[in-house]
């Protein structure tokens, strides 16, 4: 009888290792990891949606001072190197009534093209290529409320840049649709636009988004689109990309194509070296994918496809990046 018990506790014994080994090849993943990537292309987003807390969390803080309004002339010189001047009593409220005392002032120069991915201002004006001398960001408040320039009234802005360029003109930065900056040429004939060797000096009756740009002169050149192609969880809802070019200060945005599911450009000059550049926010992790082309090269049917695959990366990382553009 004993030797019948030992058999059996052998056997059962066995029957349970083995069983304890077959659990041990399934893997059973936290039931906490299992969040489904969302793959869903919108052509209307939420205002909840990733893609916006991350343009929020990239852009570059302002240069924040104060003038007093009055009878006299105010001059701010920011530490940038940009100098504005306010003619007396140039402010006045939403419902016009003038302003007089201190008034707080938001500044800010973009000259290079990684800090106009951060800013998501490409230099772009209705589907057409801009070349940019600098866009400024001019604000004023009082008591928190944005005030406007008074009737008739100019500011005037003086900033540094290498080499400046005759063919430079106005553009306001048109801010109607969020989900796509353009610029649009100044059609006030008191904008002016005076080129030094190495300055520009801006007279304008605008506020907020100023720009001096050309358009890029495509003429005789053949042009193609550029499409960026990315894995399933990159969408318009958590990803922005942009097409930077090398040889000229141009970023262009790269739009949604929701039924395609990429991200396209419009039709850009071929035979540029530029990069495009993906930034994405999943979950609270940050994603940088880039690659460097020459526009216009194995394109089929005008659109060149460019296959990125992002990585994590820091947002410090992702500055830094953009910085070398």
């Amino acid at each position: 009888m004993n030797k019948k018990i030992a058999i059996i506790l052998l056997i059962s014994t066995a029957l349970f290792i083995n069983a304890c080994k077959k659990n041990t090849d399934v893997f059973v993943p936290d039931g906490g990891q299992l969040n489904a990537a969302d793959t869903t292309w919108s052509n209307s987003l939420a205002a909840t949606a990733p893609v916006y807390a991350l343009q929020n969390i990239l852009l570059l803080q302002t240069v924040k001072d104060s003038i007093e309004v009055n009878a006299n002339v105010a001059l701010l010189a920011a530490s940038n190197g940009v100098q504005v001047t306010f003619p007396p009593l140039c402010c006045v409220s939403s419902t016009g009534q003038v302003i007089t005392g201190k008034v707080y002032v938001e500044l800010l120069l973009i000259k290079k093209k990684g800090d106009m991915v951060l800013m998501n201002k490409p230099t772009i004006s209705n589907g057409n290529v801009l070349v940019s001398g600098g866009e400024i960001f001019i604000s004023l408040k009082k008591d928190g409320k944005e005030l406007q320039l008074a009737p008739n009234a100019k500011i005037y802005i003086r900033y540094a840049d290498a080499p400046t360029n005759q063919q430079m003109k106005l553009f306001i930065g048109d801010e109607s649709n969020p989900a796509q900056f353009n610029w649009i040429p100044s059609t006030t004939l008191s904008d002016t636009i005076g080129i030094g060797p190495q300055t520009y000096e801006i007279a304008t009756s605008h506020l907020r988004w100023i720009n001096c740009d050309y358009f890029y002169d495509t003429a005789g050149i053949t042009r193609s689109t550029v499409s960026a192609h990315l894995p399933a969880n990159y969408t318009n809802a958590n990803t922005t990309t942009f097409l930077v070019f090398r040889d000229f200060r141009s970023v262009l945005g790269m739009y949604a194509d929701v039924l395609a599911k990429r991200f396209s450009s419009g039709k850009v000059p071929n035979g540029k070296v530029a990069t495009v550049v993906a930034i994405s926010k999943q979950g609270n992790d940050y994603f940088l994918g880039k690659e460097t082309i020459t526009t216009g090269t194995n394109v089929t049917t005008g659109n060149q496809r460019v296959s990125l695959s992002p990585v994590k990366t820091s947002l410090a990382d992702i500055k830094l990046f953009l910085s070398t553009l």
